[in-house]
């Protein structure tokens, strides 16, 4: 009977443990995870692939605003402000910046 009494203590050990390491496992992930997401992002942002991405994007969008009617172009003007709020400017070629700035007047 002392076995016994013995086994489920241990047993009972093993689970109180398991819910221990869980929660410091939680708490390990709600502190490390931020820092990990932002890096990744910051890796994302500094890609070839993202920057050649977002520099083709905001020439389609200076391409569909030069050949649009007067009324169109107020549509694509908030949008295309919008696109170039989100990438810095001093990556964009010189061409994309004067748009970005006729556009800002």
């Amino acid at each position: 009977m002392k076995e016994f009494g013995i086994s489920v203590l241990g047993l009972l050990a093993v689970v109180a443990l398991i819910f221990v390491l869980n929660g410091v496992g939680f708490l390990n992930f709600a502190f490390f995870a931020p820092k990990v997401t932002a890096v990744q992002n910051k890796v994302f942002q500094e890609s070839q692939q993202y920057n050649e991405g977002m520099v083709r994007d905001l020439e389609n969008i200076q391409r569909q605003y030069v050949s649009a009617t007067p009324e169109q172009r107020q549509a694509l003007k908030a949008l295309a402000l919008h696109r170039f709020e989100v990438y810095p400017i001093d990556r964009m070629p010189a061409d994309l910046q004067n748009f970005y700035r006729s556009l800002q007047q």
